[in-house]
């Protein structure tokens, strides 16, 4: 008898968990080969808006912003599930 709890049956929920890929094009190609294990094609969106927020910030950083460079998602079966570009990331306001 053990003295930690029996963690077997949490393993099926984890396992279940989809993986999805996040390649981004900008000014270079960045293929997207690990991966990240998501609840839902929804996380992996928020998971691609982040991301395209994060880049689109640097670019600006730089002095420039590239609206058509994009991210696009990948499911585990390597399908593409979702293309994100930069510019529906954010909304410019004057």
């Amino acid at each position: 008898m053990g003295f930690l709890p029996d963690t077997s049956a949490f393993a099926d929920v984890f396992d279940a968990m989809p993986r999805y890929y996040f390649h981004v094009y900008d000014d270079d190609t960045a293929l997207d080969d690990e991966g990240l294990d998501l609840p839902d094609l929804e996380a992996a969106r928020r998971e691609a808006l982040a991301g395209a927020r994060s880049l689109a910030a640097e670019q600006v950083i730089m002095g420039k912003l590239t609206l058509h460079h994009r991210i696009e998602v990948e499911d585990e079966a390597r399908r593409p599930v979702l293309t994100l570009p930069f510019g529906s990331a954010f909304q410019v306001q004057d």
